[in-house]
């Protein structure tokens, strides 16, 4: 395999110099490799350019090939320069300060390019100037150092993004899809409970959106409230359950700051689900969840706590947990509360009365009115997740 200079049409030069210009060294690097040179000229070539060391890692940081015989990154910093949410400057295993950039395009991953050294904007385009040349040496394989992504399904997407592992290849994969991981959307669950269940699966399978189903709960991800109603009433349609609304039951969770923030977001969309259900709501989101979006990072053990806290003394006398959640709802209405339960005005006053007395406060003071609606949202959300996400018993028949 012949190095830069020898892939070189006419006189043979010594790699270049610091006056290199990026375009004209992405072109001569490009064709030399095009015409045989190997990756470890590229390095060296760039590394005449640049006047520093350089580095080429694997996707999980390990050296591929260098120019000093230094040490890669961490796994996890590879994985993030690869994503795009790491910025330039990294640091090595071996205490040095690198620029580092992507070399992959689409499905095509080559690894981590390093220039060492402090961040230089110049550095960094000469640097940028060798990542086509070493695509094509991944592509090649000539020398081991390819690494080409496996081809990703929708549903393994939207698995891997539920999951909070978004590899180059998933980032890949996403964009083919649509999915911007820059600006990364909210994750997304719908849940059917009809009987036409071939037909939610065929809905599903013909929506040109990503999906990954099982039974008859499907994740998805949406930049926003619009977008989920759209999918909701489209599933409706083609599944024939458009005159009945909670037969299709959506839910979305928060817009995360990263990829790795889409598995939270997820896991909010699966509990506001159960929550959307169990108020027999057909549409819930964070944005309009109200309280809730305090409650739902907290574990069951401290719901249960604050519940207990704020409602122990009446959470085993229905008829007075019913009444509170009027009696809030209706901001002290009497003649309200009395027609909602089918009540005698003076049954309500002496429940009222009796909800005073154990929980030794008025449900109506700003701060306790807060602090009862916080408890019974708690309350709701605890019972929304004992709900079974898949649903159901009745299976999905298989095929799509």
């Amino acid at each position: 395999m012949g190095t830069i200079a020898e892939a070189r049409s006419g006189p043979a030069r010594d790699g270049w110099g610091p006056d290199a210009e990026p375009a004209g060294l992405e072109r001569e690097l490009t064709e030399a490799v095009l015409a045989g040179a190997a990756r470890s000229d590229v390095l060296r070539a760039l590394s005449r350019a640049t006047g520093r060391q350089v580095r080429l890692l694997s996707a999980e940081g390990a050296p591929l090939a260098t120019t000093d015989g230094g040490t890669g990154v961490s796994a996890t910093v590879a994985d993030r320069v690869l994503a795009g949410v790491a910025g330039p400057v990294v640091d090595t295993l071996d205490g040095l300060r690198a620029t580092a950039l992507p070399v992959r395009a689409g499905a095509t991953v080559g690894g981590v390019l390093l220039t060492v050294g402090p961040g230089d904007p110049r550095a960094q385009a000469l640097a940028g100037a060798a990542v086509t040349a070493l695509l094509i040496d991944a592509l090649r394989g000539g020398d081991g150092s390819a690494e080409v992504s496996p081809q990703h399904t929708a549903a393994d997407v939207v698995a891997a993004l539920r999951s909070g592992t978004v590899s180059p290849s998933v980032w890949a994969a996403a964009a083919g899809l649509g999915i911007d991981l820059q600006r990364p959307p909210a994750g997304a669950v719908l849940h059917y409970s009809g009987s036409r269940l071939r037909a939610w699966s065929t809905a599903l399978a013909w929506l040109e959106h990503p999906v990954q189903q099982e039974a008859r709960t499907a994740w998805t991800v949406v930049p926003g409230e619009a977008e989920l109603t759209r999918l909701q009433s489209r599933l409706r349609l083609m599944t024939g359950d458009e005159s009945a609304g909670d037969h299709v039951v959506a839910a979305s969770g928060s817009r995360p700051d990263s990829p790795i923030g889409l598995a939270r977001s997820f896991t909010e969309a699966e509990r506001l689900l159960g929550l959307a259900r169990s108020r027999h709501a057909p549409l819930l989101t964070f944005g309009g969840c109200g309280v809730v979006q305090v409650l739902l990072p907290l574990p069951r053990a401290e719901l249960e706590a604050y519940a207990e806290a704020h409602l122990g003394p009446i959470r085993e006398r229905p008829e007075l947990m019913a009444t509170l959640r009027a009696w809030l709802a209706e901001r002290g209405s009497r003649q309200s509360v009395s027609e909602q339960l089918h009540l005698h005005r003076n049954s309500v006053g002496y429940r009222v009365r009796q909800i005073k007395t154990l929980l030794g406060t008025d449900p109506l003071l700003p701060a306790a009115s807060a602090q009862l609606h916080l408890a019974l949202a708690a309350l709701d959300l605890l019972a929304a997740d004992d709900q079974p996400l898949r649903g159901d018993d009745e299976p999905v028949p298989a095929g799509r």
